[in-house]
């Protein structure tokens, strides 16, 4: 299993037909953090038909076929009968995995022998080969064995990675002093290709939390001294060349992330490997993204980050290998995809996809030095969105590659990856599709919608440009609460599977919206065995003033608790998807927070101010509280009616003529009473719980006089039944109006 940016998790599986492995016939399964399945890629459909499982060529045969392939065979391993699955159908076939020499290069093939006629049905090479700037890096530390005597130059912390000569041993001294700088030091390339490689290591961990190169905590070793001006990935390690003068070495940052960059590639979805051009394309292509992500990570003078390959270089005397902004600035290679790119040169090839990730990173005119970038179709000008998210939605992509990887299928897995990171409705989104219709990848999902910006959405029933939120969709978030009750024993109690999946339910949507979403454990002062608090933060905005709001997702054993407190949860969690939806620039940070425990004594919301340095509390400078907001027989009440904190509040339902009053009932009941005890500012609304209704609060807000807001407060009649719309939605609005103005705004 393999983990990627936003919780997601990737699992590779094989598949057999008649007890024999099934090659081409692998897949990936995404789920979400939770465990939940997201999405299902497969390499090629279920097998049909009978296929004859005798072979009738000898293993004999099949050797020598594959090995016919090299021109110097060092190693044969011992065929493997498999289905072959494929473009070309399914067949019995001999897998034959043998390394050596083709075309004066290593190669390390599997070949697929017809198991009844001995012809070759398919092949692949693990070797990928990538050139590059050749230029060092300076003065860097780089993490090596050993002690005073005897060192190693092999990383103590990073599995796997070392470097050395064409041998495969890593280099030792007795000082732990390496390299003279000059490009013909064979020690220097390696302290310029192990930094590297720890760079990238530490990029993968930090920007996308992958774990190593294979995302299983594992590295590979880099070789310098390749007597060619070339560099390769050989599947199981980097083995780096010089230039055509011979007077350095090719070990410079975007090289060795290329390379390393295949192995990222080889390790990714299901594992395993397939063939032709257009999947080797797409392979040079990853290898250029990652070293181009490796640059603008590391960020160095001596190579400032650019979108070029092998720039400083100059192999050949022309300079750069590829161009990811312009790919028919070098060699006329394609920016376009066309019915030419199956049949295309391998890193040619790249062409199409680095073009697009150049558009989706940077987009057509990008400024500040950058160079602009064609398109070709489309509207001219697109607008990128940052390099780090788009190398977050490129490698999520690629954790569900299969062996028949090809331009279509990385269109419909970027834009699976931009709606699990980001939001279907996302600027991301639209960004990634507009970027593939750019360079001619047919879509393969539908035309994403136009992602909304707020000019002059006013709400008809409050003042200020301030969208709505929907009281359908809340009444749909109700509904789902009331089936994860009702198939959880009648309740959601924060210790009981109802308030697990009510967890689940609402991390799902804000996940999909495009928030970073926590799950933060109670570990002290909860009720035994209770379930998580759930923190969602909007990104953007001044991250030194923060506007929280909340409300407690559990109910008492009792019943449902649809209006105590689902009406907060479901009300909160349209708020946030409205916010998202609209995706207005941010003053000041938001963050939303569902509170676990709140009916064993505010325990939630406890843990979480009191898990808060004071420097984090001093960010909050006001939290919204949302408790019963949809009371049957309600009112219209504010905690902290008088403070700065309420003023938003107090406007808004001032401004329907609904006179507002102070919340007294529920004064330090719920959760803002952790926050306010902390020093925050808060206010929020509610409607009321089991106090009855006043004939004054009858006359100006209806309803039934002398009897309790909610008569099914914490019983089993809380169903809902249990709501009033108009209350509902009149808070919802209040609530939305509420933050909107808060952290939209440049105001105080």
């Amino acid at each position: 299993m393999l983990s990627g940016a936003g919780g997601m998790q990737y699992v590779g599986y094989a598949r057999t037909y008649k007890g024999l492995p099934v090659a081409g016939g692998d897949a990936v399964v995404v789920t979400d953090a939770t465990g939940q399945v997201t999405d299902t890629v497969v390499a090629t459909g279920p097998t049909t038909g009978d296929i004859a499982l005798t072979p009738k060529v000898s293993t004999r045969s099949a050797l020598r076929v594959a090995k016919a392939r090299l021109s110097q065979v060092d190693k044969a391993e011992q065929p493997r009968l498999v289905v072959r699955a494929g473009e070309k159908g399914e067949r019995l076939a001999w897998e034959v995995a043998v390394s050596g020499v083709a075309d004066r290069r290593p190669s390390v093939q599997h070949v697929f022998v017809d198991a009844l006629d001995g012809s070759v049905i398919d092949a692949y090479d693990l070797v990928r080969y990538g050139t590059g700037n050749g230029y060092y890096n300076g003065q860097v530390t780089i993490s090596t064995s050993g002690a005073a005597g005897s060192y190693t130059m092999k990383d103590p912390t990073r599995s796997g990675l070392a470097c050395g000569g064409q041998n495969g041993a890593p280099y030792t001294k007795g000082v732990d002093s390496w390299g003279d700088g000059t490009g013909t030091s064979l020690e220097t390339g390696c302290v310029d290709a192990l930094w590297a490689a720890q760079k990238m290591w530490d990029m993968l961990r930090d920007w996308f939390r992958y774990n190593g190169f294979n995302g299983r905590g594992g590295g590979f070793p880099t070789r310098v001294g390749l007597n060619d001006v070339n560099a390769y990935w050989s599947g199981s390690y980097a083995s780096f060349g010089r230039d055509r003068t011979n007077t350095r070495q090719a070990t410079a940052m975007d090289v060795v992330g290329h390379e390393y960059g295949h192995a990222v590639f080889q390790f990714a979805g299901s594992g395993a490997m397939g063939s032709g051009n257009e999947f080797g394309g797409l392979n040079e292509s990853a290898g250029d993204i990652f070293g181009t992500l490796l640059e603008h990570y590391a960020n160095i003078p001596g190579d400032p980050p650019d979108y070029t390959i092998g720039e400083e270089v100059d192999l050949l005397g022309t300079g750069p290998i590829r161009n990811m902004a312009n790919p028919s600035l070098i060699n006329g290679d394609p920016n376009c995809y066309s019915s030419a790119i199956p049949v295309t040169e391998v890193h040619a090839a790249a062409g199409p996809q680095n073009h697009w990730f150049y558009l989706l990173a940077e987009g057509t005119h990008p400024g500040g030095g950058k160079p602009n970038s064609p398109v070709c179709s489309g509207p001219s000008r697109l607008t990128g969105i940052g390099i780090q998210k788009a190398g977050k939605i490129f490698l999520n992509a690629l954790l569900r590659r299969t062996s028949t990887w090809r331009h279509a299928d990385v269109h419909r897995a970027t834009l699976s990856a931009a709606a699990e990171l980001y939001g279907s409705r996302s600027t991301e989104y639209a960004a990634v599709w507009a970027a593939w219709r750019a360079v001619n990848v047919p879509s393969a999902m539908p035309t994403p919608p136009p992602v909304p910006t707020v000019t002059s959405v006013v709400a008809p029933t409050g003042p200020g440009d301030v969208p709505e939120a929907s009281l359908a969709n809340i009444k749909a978030h109700l509904q789902q609460f009331q089936s994860i009750a009702s198939s959880n024993g009648g309740n959601r109690r924060s210790t009981g599977p109802g308030y697990l999946a009510s967890v689940t339910y609402v991390e799902n949507k804000l996940r999909a919206a495009g928030y970073t979403v926590t799950r933060q454990s109670c570990t002290s002062g909860c009720t035994r065995g209770a379930g998580p608090n759930l923190i969602a933060d909007w990104p953007g905005g001044d991250a030194n003033q923060v506007v929280m709001a909340g409300a407690h997702l559990d109910s008492v054993s009792a019943g449902p608790g649809i209006n105590d407190n689902a009406s907060g949860s479901a009300t909160l969690l349209e708020v946030a998807l409205t916010l998202a939806r609209y995706n207005p620039t941010m003053a000041k940070h938001v963050r939303f927070g569902w509170w676990t425990d709140e009916e064993q004594g505010l325990l939630g919301s406890k843990f979480y101010v009191n898990s808060l340095r004071s420097t984090e509390r001093s960010k909050i400078k006001r939290y919204l509280n949302f408790d019963m907001v949809g009371s049957r027989n309600g009112g219209y009440f504010i905690n902290n009616i008088g403070t700065a904190a309420a003023a938003d509040l107090r406007k808004y339902y001032t401004d329907l003529g609904l006179a507002p009053e102070e919340n007294v009932e529920g004064a330090n009941r719920s959760d803002d009473a952790s926050f306010r005890n902390a020093g925050i500012p808060t206010s929020g609304v509610a409607a009321g719980a089991s106090a009855r209704k006043t004939p004054a609060q009858a006359a100006k807000w209806g309803g039934t006089a002398s009897r309790p807001y909610d008569s099914c407060y914490h019983a089993a009649c809380d169903t809902t039944t249990n709501i009033s719309d108009t209350i509902l939605d009149r808070a919802a609005d209040a609530t939305t109006y509420a933050i909107w103005r808060a952290a939209v705004s440049t105001g105080p």
